[in-house]
């Protein structure tokens, strides 16, 4: 078997490479690309996410092989088209677990402030329209609150609070600022244009060695464990299927933000009651590991990713810092000092009611699965499940105060580092990823202990492989080439 191990984060190569060939000792590691020998049979490639390049292409002539990336996994990764899967999936199943667990979400495609009740009134749903024009009467702690997020924007960059329509256009730039054609591209005064950067520049930036960290991500729009959103495409390049990098915008913290070079944001209801940590608020991160054509597995390891500042109820007008748990808006020292990463399952018991613990993690693997065959079989097009290709996501949950989890957002292309419990755990997640994708492969060696404890920690929550309609995928190409 050949080998190419290229992760997004470079400290954990040498560890794969270990637990590979802790299953296929004679595996034969490529470092260098272009050294790839064109006759393998056996292929296996774990690579950067963001970069994938010739990757796919290698994976058309060998017999057996398998890539950490599908073509396309917009259908989960996408704010907007996750909450279209969840629409389509619940309008004919109103018993699915989904319609409990995931907050009312509503599309929008917003670009001036000055135009907001048009776009509320276009909106697919006028849930929100009439939430917010019930809300102009009610005092704050009386009001139905809700999050807008921008459907391709990561690490809490654009996420606005709001209660009725006039802070949401206050949140939106205003027509007043546009510039014309010829000014296209330039910085504005309230740095509100796109830093535009090409492919190359992107590859340039990123010197041979890097090491990220916590204050320096490796990759653009991480935060402490894992890239967000990220559209997947393919595209036209002479080295073929390639993600495209995304737009970087400049924004200001409860600052007015680039909306109408962003366009395309979802409108969530915002949960107000939750069960503070130490007064502060938090999510859990959960593992999901997708396998082949469909096999789902959940990570039975979780993080508990806590706020910069203890929660104030967004009446209060507290800052991003207390209603948001994502760790990129935490400064590294605040960071490690409040221990903001902390293990789910060391949390206190009298946190909630009963066996909590145990009953949010039944939760996670009931709501992961039916989300995962929900993008399967309503979205095909936007999730490609193809069997020589398998994914890591990380899937996000709120907890409110009657232990019920909801469901916030999927994260593909997971980036890990080695702080805290984070880098333990990272390992361990590794080498149960590589288990099962050995088992996947025919290549797994089940009489070593260590295999097998490395395969229980992943549990399997559906299997769809023979439901989903037969695939005639047999090569991915860019869309350049035609046969």
């Amino acid at each position: 078997m050949h080998a190419y191990i290229q992760p997004a984060c470079p400290w954990l190569s040498e560890h794969i490479k270990t637990y590979i060939q802790r299953h296929v000792p004679e595996t034969e590691f490529i470092d260098d690309f272009d050294d790839f020998p064109t006759d393998c049979s056996t292929i296996f490639q774990f690579c950067d996410g963001w970069a994938l390049n010739r990757n796919f292409a290698v994976m058309n002539y060998a017999k057996k092989a398998l890539i950490n990336a599908y073509p396309n996994s917009d259908a989960l990764a996408r704010k907007d088209y996750l909450a279209r899967v969840v629409e389509f999936w619940t309008a004919k199943r109103p018993n699915s677990i989904l319609r409990g667990h995931v907050p009312l979400t509503v599309r929008l495609s917003l670009d001036y402030a000055e135009y907001v009740d048009e776009a509320l009134t276009a909106a697919d749903d006028l849930s929100l329209l009439y939430s917010l024009e019930e809300n102009e009467d009610k005092p704050g702690q009386e009001r139905e609150w809700w999050i807008m997020k921008p459907a391709l924007v990561d690490c809490g960059a654009g996420i606005r609070l709001f209660s009725t329509m006039e802070e949401l256009a206050s949140h939106l730039e205003l027509a007043e600022y546009e510039t014309d054609e010829d000014d296209e591209g330039e910085m504005s005064e309230e740095g509100q244009e796109p830093i535009a950067q090409s492919a190359s520049d992107l590859e340039q930036s990123n010197p041979v060695g890097f090491s990220p960290s916590l204050s320096t991500p490796g990759l653009d729009s991480l935060d402490a464990l894992v890239t967000a959103i990220g559209a997947i495409s393919t595209k036209s390049t002479s080295d073929g299927v390639q993600r495209n990098p995304k737009p970087q915008y400049v924004f200001k913290e409860n600052g007015r933000i680039p909306s109408a070079q962003m366009r395309e944001f979802v409108a969530q209801r915002y949960i107000v009651s939750i069960p503070p940590v130490e007064n502060r608020k938090w999510h859990v991160r959960a593992y999901v590991l997708s396998m082949g054509r469909l096999t789902v597995y959940v990570f039975k390891e979780m993080l508990a990713l806590l706020a910069g500042e203890d929660y104030e109820p967004p009446w209060m007008n507290p800052s991003l810092k207390s209603s948001l748990t994502n760790t990129a808006l935490q400064d590294e020292d605040v960071f490690t000092e409040k221990e903001s990463m902390r293990d789910f399952w060391a949390m206190s018991d009298d946190l909630l009611p009963g066996n909590w613990k145990a009953h949010v993690f039944d939760q996670v693997c009931s709501v992961s699965a039916e989300l995962f065959r929900a993008a399967a079989h309503t979205m095909a097009d936007k999730f490609t499940t193809v069997e020589k290709c398998f994914e890591l996501f990380a899937v996000d949950f709120l907890i409110d105060t009657n232990g019920i989890a909801w469901l916030l957002e999927v994260n593909e292309t997971p980036a890990f580092y080695d702080v805290g419990i984070a880098g333990p755990m990272a390992l361990r997640l590794m080498d149960s990823v590589v288990c099962v994708a050995m088992e996947h492969m025919g290549k797994a060696r089940l009489d070593d202990e260590r295999n097998v404890a490395a395969k229980t920690r992943l549990i399997s929550v559906l299997d769809e492989t023979d439901k989903l309609a037969k695939s005639n995928i047999t090569e991915i190409l860019p869309e350049s080439c035609s046969r």
